[in-house]
């Protein structure tokens, strides 16, 4: 069991206990907070959600200076009732232990102060979960009290996605140093170093779309050493696939085999250690097909409408996984280019999503969301100020803009760019300019606004088709 959470809250929470660490206190304090929590339970990526911080109030924590901080009934109650307001999976009480540098664990005091609280807590909402978390000046370690068990789980690893990816491990102790990359990775240690290769190798990235973009991005992805692709991709090959669509044969266009196949079989021949996991089903609106992306660490969108794109957003912010929308746009008239833009936009937990950049829209996910002829009809009466475009399938337009996302990825582990890093980056073409885009969050925003999505797990119903069965 892992656990997640978004930079801002960290540094929440880093701010909050930075007096229980300062170098000018001879006996600095003791303190703490609650972790309200959502929780995934896909069975590849069981994990909790850091929801929000529920930080203490005046009279909220006791005997602070004794080495034995309690948290005051009063406390733990607003946090049950903030659990169950906001239809939460539950918390997990967090304080510091003030002399721990280079390791840290869980006290005598807290072993035998933890399996009554749990319980207690247990009796008043069985069905939720509960927990408690040490932190010390460079580590944590944290548990999880299943209902009715004597003995806590253990969790392993935190991750805080923000700017960047950050890991730390939950075992109280200091990450290991890095293992030696593979020599058949050693010519991209100068970008990506030992680490960074190293967590690269154990992600599990979601690629949802396999066509002009798509296939180079899973192209670029095995050979950056990423451990696990998941692919989305559920069209068939036919000809006019064959200008755009990397790896695909004209004897596949007539056999009309399914894209994912084919990209599931060039991974499998290309003799590197990525592997590949192939999705079934009809479209990642359907809910089940949906609910597979919470099995992954990364998701990159290689598609052209926005219903499917919201979708992805949704779960990006519910369960705290970073999101890269990869596009390419062509704006041209009968006679002239007018413009050439390769975009790569990156949403997720923290940040502003596609729907406040405008590059979705609601009248857009409306108008998919009708049949082809209804879709003409409306447009037609003026109905609806959108119109459909076709998307571009000019494979050197989609290589450039493959290629900003798989820099973003590289930054996402090992930081070199510059950083607040923008929402969108969009290169023109016509002038070579790369643009950094940046956009505000609205407060309604049904995706990252306010009630928050944002760590809620299955809190909130993804905007899925609802399926009509006889």
């Amino acid at each position: 069991m892992n656990l997640r959470m978004i930079e801002k809250q960290w540094r929440r929470i880093r701010r909050h206990t930075a007096s229980s660490f300062s170098k000018d206190i001879t006996y600095p304090p003791e303190t703490g907070c609650i972790l309200l929590l959502g929780y995934n339970n896909h069975s590849r990526a069981e994990c909790l959600l850091a929801a929000d911080i529920l930080l203490p109030e005046d009279g909220d924590l006791k005997d602070q200076e004794t080495g034995a901080l309690t948290f005051d009934s009063k406390y733990l109650r607003r946090a049950l009732l903030a659990v169950r307001e906001r239809s939460l999976n539950g918390f997990l009480t967090l304080h510091t232990h003030p002399l721990s540098s280079h390791s840290v664990g869980f006290s005598p005091f807290d072993d035998d102060q933890d399996p009554s609280l749990m319980a207690n807590l247990y009796d008043l909402q069985p069905d939720a979960l509960f927990g408690s978390a040490v932190l010390g000046e460079r580590t944590m370690a944290a548990r999880l009290w299943r209902p009715g068990k004597s003995t806590p789980e253990y969790l392993q690893e935190l991750t805080v996605v923000g700017e960047g990816l950050t890991f730390f491990q939950l075992d109280g102790r200091m990450p290991p140093p890095p293992p030696c990359a593979a020599e058949l990775f050693d010519r991209a240690l100068a970008l990506t170093g030992h680490g960074a290769l190293a967590r690269a190798s154990k992600m599990r990235i979601a690629v949802v779309g396999a066509s002009g973009t798509g296939s180079i991005m899973i192209e670029l992805l095995m050979r950056a050493g990423v451990g696990d692709i998941v692919l989305f991709e559920f069209d068939h090959a036919d000809h006019t696939n064959l200008n755009r669509v990397l790896h695909l044969r004209a004897r596949d266009a007539d056999a009309g085999i399914l894209k994912s196949l084919r990209m599931a079989e060039v991974v499998q021949e290309s003799g590197l250690p990525t592997r590949i996991t192939v999705i079934e089903g009809g479209d990642v609106r359907d809910d089940a097909v949906a609910q597979e992306l919470r099995g992954c660490d990364l998701i990159i969108g290689c598609i052209d409408r926005d219903w499917p794109r919201l979708v992805l957003s949704e779960v990006a912010y519910q369960y705290l996984i970073p999101y890269l929308d990869v596009g390419a746009e062509i704006g041209a008239t009968e006679t002239e280019i007018q413009s050439v833009d390769a975009r790569v936009s990156f949403v997720g937990p923290g940040r502003p999503c596609l729907l406040c950049s405008n590059i979705i829209t609601h009248e857009r996910i409306r108008l998919e969301g009708l049949e082809a002829e209804e879709q003409d009809r409306v447009i037609g009466m003026g109905y609806s100020t959108d119109i459909r475009l076709a998307a571009p399938a000019v494979m050197d337009l989609n290589m450039r803009a493959a290629s900003l996302a798989m820099f973003l990825i590289r930054h996402l582990l090992q930081p070199f760019l510059t950083t607040p890093l923008p929402h969108t980056l969009k290169e023109a073409i016509t002038n070579f300019n790369i643009r950094g885009l940046r956009f505000e969050s609205a407060a309604d925003c049904v995706v990252c606004g306010y009630p928050p999505r944002t760590g809620s797990g299955s809190v909130f119903p993804l905007t899925t088709r609802k399926i009509q069965t006889d």
